[in-house]
């Protein structure tokens, strides 16, 4: 499959792209409306939306080029490969549609806020523009359209490229108008997408179909209502009954109305009978679908049934279920509520206000009762996002009930569980780490103690590092470089280790200090240099990476202040050839030794690392797990591949692609920054009660992660939120984020407003 370089699965659409510059573009009998699929199919409508669409192709290329070069059948084309500007370019000849009930429901002035467009007062529903208007949108981190002004359209693809593709558009739409009217048809609006290709700007997707456009019957015309020759009919039918869809609170997919199979059996009659009406109104009986792909037949550049075996692969289940209530889980819960074949996203997250149409509660904790509920609701992957979880068996609870589950094995989770074990299969796996001694508390304890009596004791000096076997909730680590940090380590420990030796005690997976009965602690050497962590998607001895992010972990900025769970990361950073070989060495040599144990591991594996001066890389730990915050700005780039891959994972079946062993996933060419807004008394003390409240509203070039914000707008969670954004440099979504993060602030229960704490220097290495 080296001819393979992406895939995509759209609403209506999938298609692969190959090595040559070519992709294969396949038309469903899918029917979406309000960027929602719907659980039914329409009969042909994959052969007449494509024999329409391959139709105007070929009737508007002397308008612009376009990207079609044959038909592969009737359902498949080939088409060229072209990079795809992130703007849909919506042209309306009338006030019609979402565009009207913006109008009517926030007036012009929302009009001219959201589009840079200004209306008069007064307007009526579907009254005509003297001129064709331009209204582009683009695509929100969280997979949605959401409006932009052409001047922001201009700052995403250059000015000269905007009014380029702003000209050939109405140049588009008037022959369309001039072609509908031709057919007693009104074009009241379409949409187009362009590329570049070889240089050149060329028409993509589709042109002037029923799914991309909206047509009125021309004859008897009532503005008041008037009689549809496009989807627009089924969008009119399901406002009838989910009202407007821009209020839309939950997937009107799951609506008890298709549940009910005579009504869903009349639906699909009547949407297939106005397809098959469109099909004689547009190209008439003279030619079938069949005949127009014939007549632009070329062959296959790939086996059919591989491209359908790669589709088939690629399309995630209708429900998924995420564990975790923190950033990463957030981000893991946005990444799969975005994915069109994705209806709901389960998350047994607690009280989080999650909100959008895809999101339900999962109510429960216990990895068993999860495991039960999953089942229940027919989940067909689970996710688990924090260690406790994977530590407590979620993998095996799952597996009782055949559910994929993306966590590793309750063996493989001791890596993560317990840092003596890890250090035992690390060593036994030759890979570099630093040197160690297994030490109990006990003796520990009074080994310290002696120590600050007498530093020439043996067996002991400084500097070096404590490190507690089990999970201690990010506490049990402590570098040791003075009597000081001993003094405030001993302190720690007695404080917190009652609260982790529960914790141990509840851990299924195995740990030293379980084994022995009684706490027991890692004293490391210190090794000096650069920190860097690296994320493998694990499937038994293969992975793939994903893109390496830098975390920013004290509290303050220049790395100063406590050691905390993250303030902010930046993806992505490149690493050279010498330390990635290293990096790949390691996974390959930790993925071997779990094998020859009968422990295949399959799940996300997080390797921490320390560069030296000679730029070797030392192993520090494993977590068994995404990171936080690094998950925010990794997986919004990710293509589908990484959910092929993660998928068949979470179901045990090799890679399917595994030429690309120890390769990288294919990510977006954006640059990503996210800071974490906290309470001010992260990380020391807890935080009070408190609320979110914005000054204004943000700009669109930010998307705010609503990490530990209850459902009432309140928090009491140390890291409360945070902000991503995405741009072609480092600089660029810096500056989106500072501009906006002080629009927000914290409300005590008196009313009076505190600032959140956030470092100021997030990514400031790359100005």
């Amino acid at each position: 499959m080296t001819l393979i370089q992406n895939i995509y699965i759209g609403k209506v659409r999938n298609s692969i792209s190959l090595a040559n510059k070519l992709r294969i573009l396949q038309t469903s009998n899918r029917i979406s409306a309000f960027d929602f699929i719907f659980p039914f199919e329409i009969n042909n409508k994959a052969e007449i939306l494509q024999a329409i669409s391959t139709w105007y192709f070929k009737k508007t290329n002397h308008i612009i080029e376009n990207h079609l070069i044959g038909s592969l059948d009737t359902t498949h084309v080939l088409v060229k490969e072209a990079n795809v500007f992130p703007i849909e370019i919506v042209v309306r000849g009338y006030l019609s549609g979402s565009l009207w009930r913006l109008y009517k429901e926030k007036g012009p002035q929302e009009i001219n806020h959201q589009y840079g467009i200004l209306l008069p007062n007064g307007m009526q529903q579907n009254q005509k523009f003297p001129e064709p208007i331009i209204t582009p949108t683009t695509k929100a981190e969280m997979g949605h359209d959401m409006p932009i002004t052409a001047e922001i359209a201009k700052n995403l693809i250059g000015a000269d490229k905007w009014n380029f593709i702003a000209k050939k558009s109405i140049e588009l739409f008037q022959f369309g108008t001039q072609e509908a009217l031709a057919k007693n048809l009104i074009l009241v609006d379409t949409k187009y997408e362009m590329g570049e290709y070889d240089g050149r700007i060329i028409l993509v997707d589709e042109v002037h179909t029923p799914d991309s456009s909206r047509y009125w019957i021309a004859d008897n015309l009532d503005l008041s209502n008037p009689k549809q020759m496009s989807k627009e009919f089924l969008r009119e039918e399901l406002i009838k009954l989910f009202g407007n869809p821009e209020n839309i609170k939950d997937n009107p997919a799951n609506h008890p109305f298709f549940k009910d199979e005579k009504i869903v059996h009349d639906l699909i009659e009547k949407v297939t009978i106005r397809y098959q009406d469109l099909y004689q109104t547009f190209i008439g009986s003279e030619k079938t679908p069949l005949q127009i792909a014939n007549e632009q037949k070329v062959v296959w550049p790939i086996f059919p049934d591989t491209f359908k075996e790669i589709i088939n692969a690629a399309i995630m289940p209708k429900n998924v279920l995420v564990i975790g209530n923190g950033g990463r889980d957030y981000s893991i819960y946005s990444s799969f509520q975005k994915l069109p074949e994705v209806s709901t996203v389960f998350c047994a997250a607690g009280k989080r206000l999650w909100d959008s149409p895809k999101f339900a509660s999962c109510p429960v904790s216990n990895v068993n009762d999860i495991a039960q509920f999953a089942a229940n609701q027919k989940v067909g992957l689970v996710i688990a996002g924090p260690e406790l979880p994977i530590a407590n068996g979620i993998a095996p609870a799952c597996e009782k009930f055949n559910i994929p589950i993306l966590a590793p094995s309750l063996a493989c989770a001791s890596l993560e569980a317990s840092k003596i074990i890890c250090k035992e299969i690390v060593e036994a796996a030759n890979i570099k780490t630093a040197k160690s001694k297994i030490i109990s508390w006990k003796k520990l304890k009074l080994l310290l103690l002696n120590f600050l009596e007498n530093p020439s004791i043996p067996d002991f000096s400084l500097p070096c590092v404590l490190k507690y076997d089990s999970l201690a909730a990010g506490k049990g680590v402590f570098v040791l470089s003075n009597h000081e940090d001993i003094k405030q380590a001993l302190e720690s420990i007695e404080s917190n280790l009652p609260e982790w030796e529960i914790m141990t005690k509840s851990v299924e997976a195995p740990t030293y200090s379980n084994n022995k009965g009684e706490p027991y602690f890692l004293i490391e050497e210190t090794l000096i240099g650069e920190e860097i962590s690296v994320i493998a998607l694990c499937n038994n001895e293969q992975f793939r990476l994903l893109p390496i992010a830098r975390d920013y972990k004290r509290r303050n900025n220049n790395q100063t202040g406590p050691n905390t769970g993250g303030m902010g990361t930046i993806a992505p950073v490149e690493l050279s050839d010498r330390i990635m070989t290293q990096v790949k060495e390691t996974f390959t040599k930790i993925l071997k030794e779990l094998n020859h144990r009968k422990t295949p591991y399959y799940g996300f594996l997080f390797a921490g690392f320390m560069l030296d001066k000679e730029q070797n890389a030392w192993l520090l730990e494993f977590n068994c797990r995404l990171g936080d915050p690094e998950t925010q700005v990794i997986l919004p780039g990710l293509q589908r591949e990484f959910y092929i891959e993660l998928y068949r994972t979470a179901k045990k079946q090799a890679f399917l692609f595994p030429e690309k062993n120890a390769t990288p996933f294919l990510s977006d060419s954006l640059k990503r920054v996210f800071v974490v807004g906290a309470s001010p008394e992260y990380p020391e003390n807890s935080a009070p009660k408190r609320k979110i409240v914005f000054s204004e509203n943000l700009s669109k070039e930010c998307q705010f992660i609503p990490t530990a914000i209850e459902p009432d707008q309140s928090t009491s969670g140390g890291r409360a939120f945070g902000l991503l954004s995405s741009g072609k440099s480092i600089p660029i979504a810096r500056k989106n984020i500072y501009s906006q993060i002080e629009k927000i602030k914290l409300k005590n229960i008196d009313n009076s407003l505190v600032n959140p704490h956030y470092r100021t220097d997030i990514g400031q290495e790359f100005e």
